[in-house]
């Protein structure tokens, strides 16, 4: 489990020994009943989207099957139903997206823990904040089992908050949107399924209908890829009654604006009541992750009263140290300003080898490479690894200000990036784009990406070699 998870975790413990009806969870507006939807962040109780939820009295189903609290785990994704006021699950539901075989394992950043994988024919986004329960990135293969939990971005990508290796299955399954709908076979993703003698308890497939399909490994093709489907039946999103509380963390799809967005499948509206965090309601489009809490409408529309614009905490910096403060314990790296905390792993790289490395052995001019993630205000270093000087620099994180900047400047993390005609832009799948692409794309909260190769030393003077939108 990486660093920040594991701080939210705790924190998340701690309000659940507060007991139920403490301030821990307290934000339920006033609304006593309803539904929370989003990937486990502790136990103790069940904890997601910083409620803690008893479980005792609580019917626990896992892909359909009676379970226990024992049978879950953090990161993966449920919807638990309950009193948000008194801290209280009366059903809590696990229902994995995808079971099936890797066909293909593409690692973008090994450092960062990015990568991309094809399951049962599904694009599975790994990031920092996925939970990885014996599963190596660098030791997966095609061929290998795995359980995917997480939630489906615009376009159908799946963004993985739980991954588990298998060493066999039974059952493949694919939770998703169908499309290309035929009377004896659908599409999911890339995944083409052949209904033929499928059960079908919902009757014939319609395109946008959200369904869970179901085969024998001996039914797999993966050079189609296709799956002979057993068993398919509807996985529709519940909506709930009017008045009752909603919370959700997942991407967002569908928008269309703030006032009307998908998350997890729910229809949102923002209004100017709601309070954000993290950015402002320019921040929703597509595929930004989020956090929103509010009621029902009549139409069954979450109104939200909070949106927090979340991140998975791939921030990093990648050039010498430009200063360090023992008293504060932090130290900055292209203008960035890192606190070094005690969980902070710290290993020298260098031909000093000192071990261990600590903060006093840190000095001006050293070249690091710092990876971490946002603490309320402050950008706190998960790793630092300290190396032989390098000529590449680099800047990740997110959008800090969009407006007040010159042309073909862009604001990561505090710090201006310039650019020029040698820059190379890309979108967030790695493909080239022009340079009005690119800052069409940008808005607050939004991640990006600097690189520069050589690199002279300070980046308010020097184009980066290549600036990518990414989905964090």
């Amino acid at each position: 489990m990486n660093i920040h998870r594991t701080l939210l975790v705790l924190f998340a413990a701690a309000l659940a020994a507060c007991g139920a009806g403490s301030g821990g969870i307290s934000g339920s507006g006033g609304v006593p009943t309803g539904t929370s939807r989003g990937p486990i962040d502790g136990f103790g109780s069940v904890i997601v989207n910083g409620v803690a939820f008893d479980s005792d009295s609580a019917q626990i189903l896992k892909d359909g099957l009676p379970a226990t609290q024992d049978d879950l785990a953090v990161g993966q994704l449920i919807e638990v139903a309950g009193d948000f006021e008194q801290g209280v699950a009366t059903t809590i539901s696990y229902r994995s997206e995808v079971k099936g075989p890797v066909t293909s394992v593409v690692i973008s950043d090994p450092d960062l823990g990015l990568a991309s994988v094809v399951v049962l024919g599904q694009t599975v986004r790994v990031n920092a904040d996925t939970v990885l329960n014996g599963v190596s990135l660098q030791t997966l293969a095609p061929g290998d089992l795995l359980e995917v939990s997480g939630a489906r971005a615009q376009g159908g990508t799946v963004f993985a908050t739980y991954l588990e290796l298998k060493p066999t299955l039974d059952t493949y399954k694919v939770v998703g949107t169908a499309e290309s709908s035929a009377p004896t076979s659908f599409r999911i993703g890339g995944l083409l399924l052949d209904t033929s003698s499928a059960d079908m308890p919902g009757g014939v497939v319609t395109d946008g209908q959200r369904v869970e399909a179901k085969g024998a490994p001996s039914g797999w093709n993966p050079a189609v890829p296709s799956l002979v489907a057993n068993k398919v039946e509807p996985a529709a999103v519940g909506t709930g009654s009017a008045g009752q509380r909603l919370e959700l963390e997942g991407y967002i799809t569908d928008f269309a604006s703030p006032a009307d967005f998908r998350v997890l499948g729910s229809p949102v509206r923002t209004t100017g009541s709601t309070v954000f965090q993290n950015g402002s309601s320019a921040s929703l489009t597509n595929n930004v992750k989020v956090q929103v809490k509010g009621s029902l409408d009549s139409e069954g529309v979450l109104v939200a009263t909070s949106c927090e614009i979340q991140s998975t905490g791939a921030h990093r910096t990648t050039w010498t140290l430009e200063a360090t403060d023992v008293q504060s314990q932090t130290v900055r790296v292209l203008g960035v300003d890192w606190s070094i905390r005690g969980e902070t792993e710290l290993d020298d790289n260098s031909s000093a080898n000192q071990d261990p490395l600590t903060f006093a052995d840190l000095l001006v001019g050293d070249y690091v490479r710092v990876r971490g993630y946002r603490d309320g205000s402050e950008l706190v270093a998960e790793r630092l690894r300290r190396r032989d000087p390098e000529t590449e620099a680099r800047l990740r994180g997110p959008v800090t200000a969009v407006e007040g900047l010159g042309a073909g400047e862009v604001e990561i993390l505090g710090t201006r990036v310039l650019s020029d005609g040698s820059t190379v832009y890309r979108d967030e799948n790695d493909q080239a784009i022009s340079q009005s692409q690119f800052f069409e794309g940008l808005f607050l909260g939004r991640f990006v990406d600097a690189k520069w190769d050589p690199f002279g030393g300070d980046p308010t003077n020097q184009a980066a070699d290549e600036l990518s939108l990414e989905v964090d």
